[in-house]
């Protein structure tokens, strides 16, 4: 996600929160208004057509269903079991933040089952054999990978295979394949395939769908805030989420790509946002609140903002997660979990509820200073 140019200081200042009106304002996008379509053809893209396979509903907007595209299945039978010599071949490690953990491959002995899957170190182990091992430590996950083994080999050979009980799944997160996807858009879209490889990869099913790639960022279960000893920290309370998947969308594909946006660089953005959950606008480059532009703004129709530094920039973390890898021209639809946007706070002066789920739709119009 890497370099900066320079731009106006007037281009980059945002309103303080006292200068934004509240949630009960009508707010609307006026970026069609603004844009000539012989000039601003970036800017034109802020209305993609119906076509590409997006939904509004009467309780929200949704997106284009589709598998996490990082995430990789293997299925082991007990054939393969028997022939393992010296073990699985794998050796797991884990990160610890807080009380929470991810178990990582460390290495893959050579010649061992593992490395004949094809199983690749860096890889986080998401699942044994249908159990979620995500907030597991390495311990852990070696216990479940003991006890699924055992009832493999415990089974009747013969078995019918949809009983689940002469083979055993795992399931592994390829940290690079996410980011490897959103550089492939163009050649997704284009080629209308609907194959999914064997991790689960999920393009375009037809020329008038939209690729779609999508990773989960955190998993499923307790957030509490606890101390090292497990026990819950004082003035906190039980907390748990749901799975915090990021889903992006290429609705409009870049005419040519001469690089690829990343880590640093200066980013030119029209944009959108929605609450997922009611298809309400809370912000947007071109927004305008009672048929007022947003003070601070100059009525300008885009907006600047520096890739990779939202934890500590002017938007939600989800944008250096969905626009790595986008290009001038290219269009795409964000949609990110709470924990990557305004948590379980919101903001509510803006309409953004606790644990809101947002919508974003944003064009490159430039990079570092160029539209090309």
């Amino acid at each position: 996600m890497q370099q900066v140019a320079g731009a106006s200081l007037a281009s980059l200042v945002i309103p303080s929160p006292s200068r934004i009106p509240n949630a009960e304002a009508a707010m609307t996008d006026e970026t069609a208004s603004f844009a000539n379509q012989f000039t601003d053809a970036s800017y034109r893209q802020q209305s993609p057509p119906t076509s590409q396979g997006v939904t509004t509903t009467q309780t929200g907007v949704s997106a284009t269903s589709t598998a996490l595209s990082d995430e990789i299945l293997f299925t082991i039978y007990k054939s393969d079991i028997l022939k393992m010599k010296g073990g699985f071949g794998l050796e797991l490690g884990q990160v610890t933040f807080r009380t929470n953990f991810r178990v990582v491959v460390k290495s893959v002995a050579p010649d061992s089952l593992a490395e004949k899957l094809g199983i690749r170190p860096g890889w986080v182990v998401v699942s044994v054999d249908g159990e979620d091992v995500e907030r597991t430590n390495a311990a852990g996950v070696a216990t479940y990978f003991s006890r699924a083994v055992k009832t493999v080999l415990n089974s009747p050979d013969g078995m019918d295979p949809r009983t689940n009980a002469n083979f055993m799944t795992m399931i592994f997160r390829d940290p690079s394949k996410f980011r490897n996807e959103l550089e492939s858009f163009p050649t997704t879209a284009a080629a209308g395939e609907g194959a999914a490889g064997e991790g689960g990869s999920s393009t375009s099913s037809s020329s008038s769908s939209p690729a779609t790639v999508a990773t989960r960022v955190a998993p499923a279960g307790d957030t509490t805030q606890r101390n090292g000893d497990g026990s819950v920290r004082p003035g906190a309370s039980v907390t748990e989420q749901s799975d915090q998947i990021v889903t992006v969308t290429q609705l409009v594909p870049p005419q040519m790509c001469q690089r690829r946006a990343t880590t640093d660089d200066l980013l030119e953005i029209s944009y959108v946002g929605r609450v997922a959950e009611t298809g309400a606008i809370f912000d947007g480059s071109a927004v305008r609140i009672q048929g007022e532009g947003i003070p601070g703004r100059g009525n300008d129709i885009s907006v600047f903002f520096v890739l990779g530094k939202q934890p500590f920039g002017q938007f939600p973390p989800g944008w250096d997660v969905g626009l790595d890898g986008m290009c001038v021209g290219e269009r795409r639809r964000l949609i990110i979990p709470p924990v990557l946007a305004y948590g379980a706070a919101g903001v509510p002066r803006r309409g953004i509820p606790p644990n809101a789920t947002l919508q974003y739709d944003v064009t490159l119009v430039s990079m570092n200073g160029l539209a090309t």
